[in-house]
């Protein structure tokens, strides 16, 4: 099948995935949270250290729930998951907007809202965008992280005008009423594709086979690809958030950094199209090494070069941050096939997150330490180097899988027309 036809027969779950990810929990939680600091501050007294702990609970709450999220979407399905975790997410946004009065039930709202709303994340909604995309696969998932890169640019400029307006506790409830939004396209249009030589899905046999979990939690490939996915998140995530404090420090007025800044949000859409692009037609491994080797070069030219190329830092910063969970969901689908993609995706998926929300733990550390950013700067670059070599060392990913359709399935029978609910 062409990538063309593919796109034809898969468009629905595609813009229901694109649509679920920019509404979930990674799309509307981490982008809102800074939008309400003032005002909590002022209300609850929600310190800097305190909003910042609140962000990693709120990461490790969604980590220690990837591999529970990865078993129910295996289970059950993509939808019942997202949709559950959709309803979870409204409820603490509703929370927050209403009971939560101390920053002690803050940080508790939080953590809830990372564990209990993880399975609105990417991982169901990768699961069935895999399912009906091969020769385009890593195109089209790009084009559902984007709905994330969408939300980062909408949410804050909606969610701040409603705040200026109206207050940040009709804030928090806008946010409730967009998580419960987002069901709508996941209810009507998220599908996973039927098995070759049927009509629909079945339960427990996707439409791409593959290994079964204990087969591939036994695979050392498995380990090295979470090792090497979690040392991609250490490695440059934490220069993230510290990138308009930086080049404050270099000098740069607040205008200045903030036009920096907006750079590597525009790198991070473009990159989720052209490096999903990039991998389906070249050697995955090699885009994934030259992404590293890129970012690299970008923290190097500016330690060494200052602001004059912070540009150029913020650009490949961006790259490497518009491709980082869509090549997770590219390797893991193409290694292992998708019978087991919920659970084996958990695990790569939850080493991120987690070096995530370890990674400005160090940079925050060492800028304490040594009172600049320079050494972080060179061991961002020569983390990433050591990233691009652990790419290389992978085998490169298997093409598509050709598989013999079951006799016994060639007739949709009436489990088989839920397999989806």
């Amino acid at each position: 099948m062409s990538r063309g036809d593919e796109f034809r027969r898969g468009w629905p779950t595609l813009s229901a995935a694109a649509v679920g990810v920019g509404t979930g929990v990674s799309g509307l939680a981490i982008y809102s949270a800074g939008l309400f600091t003032s005002d909590l501050g002022r209300e609850i007294g929600l310190s800097a250290a305190m909003y910042g702990l609140s962000i990693t609970l709120l990461t490790f709450g969604m980590a220690l729930a990837a591999p529970v999220v990865g078993y129910a979407v295996d289970k059950f399905g993509v939808k019942v998951p997202t949709i559950a975790g959709a309803l979870c997410l409204a409820t603490g946004f509703a929370a927050l907007g209403t009971v939560v009065h101390s920053v002690p039930a803050y940080m508790t709202a939080m953590a809830l809202i990372g564990f209990f709303g993880a399975s609105s994340g990417p991982i169901a909604f990768t699961r069935a965008v895999s399912s009906w995309f091969d020769r385009a696969r890593g195109l089209a998932l790009g084009i559902t992280m984007m709905g994330m890169g969408l939300s980062g640019a909408i949410i804050p400029v909606a969610i701040g005008r409603v705040i200026e307006l109206e207050g940040w506790r009709l804030g928090y409830l806008t946010l409730a009423c967009i998580a419960l939004a987002g069901t709508l396209p996941t209810l009507f249009l998220l599908k996973v594709a039927p098995r070759s030589g049927s009509t629909q899905g079945t339960p427990g046999r996707p439409a791409d086979d593959g290994d079964d979990f204990a087969t591939i939690r036994r695979n050392p490939l498995y380990w090295r690809l979470i090792l090497t996915f979690g040392l991609m998140s250490v490695a440059f995530t934490g220069l993230v958030p510290y990138l308009v404090p930086m080049l404050r420090q270099y000098g740069m007025s607040v205008g200045g950094a903030a036009s920096i800044a907006s750079i590597m949000g525009l790198a991070v859409i473009l990159s989720r199209l052209v490096i999903g692009l990039l991998i389906d037609i070249l050697r995955p491994t090699a885009v994934a090494a030259s992404l590293c080797l890129l970012c690299a070069t970008g923290v190097v030219l500016f330690a060494v070069g200052g602001v004059g190329f912070a540009p150029v830092l913020a650009f490949t910063l961006g790259c490497m941050l518009g491709a980082e969970l869509d090549m997770v969901g590219y390797f893991t689908s193409r290694y292992f096939g998708l019978a087991a993609f919920g659970k084996a995706y958990a695990g790569p998926y939850m080493a991120f997150v987690l070096g995530g929300g370890i990674a400005p733990l160090w940079v925050g550390a060492v800028v304490d330490r040594t009172g600049s950013y320079t050494a972080v700067l060179y061991v961002v670059a020569a983390l990433t180097v050591l990233c691009a070599v652990a790419f290389v060392a992978l085998p490169s990913p298997r093409g598509p899988r050709r598989v013999t359709p079951d006799p016994s399935e060639t007739k949709p029978t009436p489990a088989s027309v839920n397999a989806d609910l």
